[in-house]
């Protein structure tokens, strides 16, 4: 009936994460900027004070223009923080807790950045204040927000002080980095560190430093800030790194946290839409077109009434991707969603499954996490980003595949209520795809029958590494395997492995070939403009000692600036 053909998993890499992507916004499409035919190269020479003061007001007339058309947009930003030497907490209880996720809209129409919590009727996850009962404060969002501009009204040179410091190159993108610090008589400003300015436009394309603590932030935290080229030609917030020592022991410089912040869902107004890039700005329902994609090798004749090949109807999990992609939570079809559906048609061939109508979607979000919605198959971004290689995946997806034929799923009408009228804000909220206990048993079963006719039987060593990181890191990280939508990663979807996996052929884990998990954000690069996601497709890197492996960890961004339309340029291993 079909062809067998197996497709590698993309090969990992360390600390790289993102590479270029579209970013703007989502009220309208922002206009394209002309160049500035006055435009002279700053600092050419040292002696001439005018050319540095010319370029510092071109920069803060950039900058000026950006936060006035940022105010506009509301996309997602979603910020994932692990600490260390995780401390006790108060969570509906005293738990070990390492870990600590938001995910918000952004409003930057006030005087400061602000954030709109998607709805979650999980206290934990919003309200963190009333659980944590020790110094240092908690997190917010909003100090992780802020980082996407290094002061929101007040940067200019009456407030800062500029310094040129020299030229350098990020990525293809040729900048002048820059020092700046508040001026002494501006006590309400607060940024405190260095901006890199491209050389054509003027525009910061990356900015590292810290707020001072009678500044903008009620938080002084430590970050590394960087944005991207997309249409208009504007360089806009796509990612924070951020990292900050124990408040208690300065002086050891013991490492306090480290925290990922990213940006996306500017153009959530054409989300749904295949030829968004062509459209004019209008509501993005109206512009949302069917997002049924059946796989070519469907036969029509085999299919169950409910998945009948009709141009007028679609499966109804279809409603609930359209939704969530119009609300910036499922990533629209693309060459990611494609190689996933060759391993799972891997796993479908091998088990002569005659099943019509299975296919994956992306979730955007961190978190660990993989369920089923009808035939549709979802599994989030964090967890594609950590896993090793394909059979790692193959065993992901014999858990959900086994759900599908055994039958489980929650009903179509709860499926077609997502048509009904409410907030895509509030999506978060009514996502609920838990199955029982007797059901994630089953599937378990299945699972590994699936997988011990699939051609990945052979490398359950490979999986059994994944599960055993997976295991160490459970009580450290609890946040990242907890399902917002599902039940908790590793303790339903992976259990029927754990023992085909523990075998004594188990390879150690201290062997700098052998790579159990990767860290966060080492695999899927997200466009922050479109949604669309791709497979990073930068060089390996070898490791050199068994400190460098860090699996399910944060790590910082180092993203490879380019400018739109630029020419595809090889890119080493370590930037994207």
């Amino acid at each position: 009936m079909f062809a067998l053909k197996t497709f590698p998993w993309p090969t990992w890499a360390l600390f790289v994460l993102l590479a270029v992507g579209l970013v703007t916004g989502q009220e309208s499409s922002p206009v394209a900027r002309p160049p500035n035919p006055a435009h002279t190269a700053p600092l050419a020479s040292a002696s001439k004070r005018i050319v540095f003061d010319d370029f510092v007001d071109s920069v803060v007339r950039q900058e000026r223009r950006l936060t006035d058309l940022m105010r506009g947009f509301k996309p997602i930003i979603e910020t994932y923080i692990q600490e260390e030497g995780a401390e006790p907490r108060f969570q509906k209880g005293i738990t070990l807790n390492g870990d600590d996720y938001f995910l918000s809209r952004l409003d930057l129409t006030g005087k400061s950045p602000s954030t709109v919590p998607f709805a979650d009727e999980e206290t934990w996850n919003q309200g963190a204040e009333k659980y944590f009962v020790h110094d240092p404060p908690p997190f917010n969002q909003v100090a992780f927000a802020q980082a996407l501009f290094p002061d929101l009204d007040h940067f200019d040179r009456q407030n800062y002080t500029f310094e040129f410091v020299r030229w350098e190159v990020l990525g293809e993108v040729r900048c002048a980095a820059v020092d700046i610090k508040p001026r002494g008589n501006s006590k309400k400003r607060g940024f405190f560190g260095r901006i890199w300015v491209e050389d054509q436009d003027d525009d910061i394309v990356r900015f590292k430093g810290t707020f001072t603590s009678n500044g903008l932030a009620k938080r002084a935290f430590h970050f590394d800030s960087w944005r991207r080229n997309t249409v208009g030609n504007w360089w806009v917030p796509a990612y924070v790194y951020t990292e900050e020592s124990d408040p208690h022991d300065l002086s050891r410089h013991k490492l306090w946290f480290k925290a990922q912040t990213r940006v996306w869902g500017y153009d959530l107004q054409n989300a749904g839409d295949r030829n968004a890039s062509d459209q004019s700005a209008g509501d993005h329902r109206e512009n949302a077109k069917s997002l049924t994609d059946n796989p070519a090798w469907v036969d029509p004749n085999r299919l169950s009434p409910e998945y009948t090949v009709d141009e007028t109807t679609e499966p109804p999990e279809d409603i609930v991707v359209e939704r969530s992609q119009i609300a910036g939570l499922i990533a629209p079809d693309g060459d990611v969603n494609h190689i996933l559906q060759q391993v799972l048609d891997n796993l479908l061939i091998t088990n002569n499954l005659d099943i019509a109508g299975v296919r994956c979607r992306v979730l955007l979000t961190t978190p660990l996490e993989s369920f089923v919605m009808g035939r549709t198959i979802v599994l989030s971004r964090g967890l594609l980003d950590v896993l090793p290689d394909e059979a790692t995946l193959a065993t992901v997806l014999a858990h959900e595949l086994a759900h599908v034929v055994l039958g489980h799923a929650v009903s179509s009408e709860y499926l077609t209520g997502f048509a009904s009228p409410f907030p895509d804000s509030q999506i978060f909220a009514a996502l609920d795809f838990h199955f029982n206990r007797t059901q994630e048993a089953d599937a378990n079963k299945k699972a590994a029958e699936l997988f011990a006719k699939s051609p990945y039987k052979d490398q359950i060593v490979d999986a059994g590494l994944f599960l055993k990181a997976l295991d160490a890191s459970s009580g450290r990280f609890p946040v990242l395997l907890h399902g917002r939508f599902s039940n908790d990663f590793g303790r339903t979807q992976l259990v029927a492995m754990q023992a085909r996996a523990g075998s004594p052929k188990l390879p150690k884990t201290d062997r700098l070939d052998q790579i159990s998990a990767l860290p966060i954000g080492s695999r899927i690069v997200v466009d922050p403009w479109s949604d669309q996601i791709e497979i990073l497709k930068s060089k390996p890197v070898r490791l050199v000692s068994k400190a460098e492996k860090v699996p399910f960890e944060v790590t910082p961004f180092y993203p490879y600036l380019k400018r739109l339309g630029a020419p595809e340029k090889p890119q080493s291993g370590g930037q994207q």
